[in-house]
């Protein structure tokens, strides 16, 4: 478990300079943060299955069609803020809905939601008609409207059953529902977000991205190589191991699965 302390000494002894009279300290951990950016960007390119993922659960107002999931209030539960997810750089894979906006339990489970285009946002169809007022949920009634006959409608639903009323889209950094809800409903988002800066004392990779510290060195030759920016790397000795790391890393990155372990085939099937 490498700290940035420990890594900045290695990257000052690559670049003679461990009093760090041509590179600042300042100046190192800004490189080891850029290179830690490269990687992700790279693992999020070929395989981001591999990434932890992050989950925000917040209460959707109703009424309300959006949410800016890049709102600095992290509080915030208005009609402009989501109330969680406060990164500028993420990838959604899952956004669920409970049956209430009460903790989730395993009587309050969420419940994957279907992804549609931005252009089908509220747009009417057979399966799922554009207005809330002409669904017809199961569960407790919220609702009541009397149109020639009462009818009851509710924001609650039972998974298998109308599970599928609900749907998301997103557009930028701004997560939209369809239809639009009536009432407060509790939205859980799952997603993957850019390594968190190193500073301090701290790992290298944490806990959650323990996965990827055998890989450390690659993150040390690359502030290297950003720190002395040769005209002619490609024949530097940094360079050159930095490749070969890279190269070991390509192909463990290639080759681990999505659950995380390789794939056992059986009976020749």
């Amino acid at each position: 478990m490498t700290t940035l302390p420990n890594l900045r000494t290695k990257v000052s002894r690559r670049l003679e300079d461990t009093a760090n009279a041509h590179w600042s300290t300042t100046e190192l951990d800004d490189l080891i943060n850029e290179a830690r950016m490269d990687m992700w960007q790279m693992v999020r390119r070929l395989n981001p299955s591999i990434l932890p993922l992050s989950t925000d659960t917040w209460t959707w107002p109703a009424d309300s069609r959006s949410c800016d999931l890049s709102a600095a209030d992290n509080a915030g539960h208005g009609t402009d803020t989501a109330g969680g997810l406060a990164v500028h750089d993420f990838d959604i894979y899952l956004v669920s809905m409970t049956e209430n906006t009460e903790s989730t339990s395993a009587n309050n489970l969420p419940i994957p939601l279907p992804r549609i285009p931005y252009e089908e946002v509220n747009r009417g169809s057979v399966t799922r008609p554009m207005f809330h007022e002409n669904l017809t949920h199961q569960g407790s009634s919220n609702y009541e409207y009397d149109s020639g006959l009462p009818r009851t409608i509710s924001n609650n639903w039972s998974a298998g059953a109308s599970s599928r009323i609900y749907a998301w889209a997103l557009q930028g950094h701004r997560l939209f529902m369809s239809p639009v809800p009536r009432s407060d409903i509790q939205i859980q988002v799952e997603y993957i977000k850019p390594f968190d800066a190193v500073s301090g004392t701290s790992e290298i990779f944490d806990t959650a991205n323990s996965m990827f510290r055998p890989w450390e060195s690659i993150i040390e030759l690359g502030a290297v190589l950003a720190a002395k920016g040769r005209s002619d790397e490609q024949t530097d000795p940094v360079m050159a191991q930095w490749q070969y790391k890279m190269d070991m890393f390509l192909k463990w990155l290639e080759n681990r699965e999505i659950t995380g372990t390789p794939t056992v085939v059986l009976n020749g099937y």
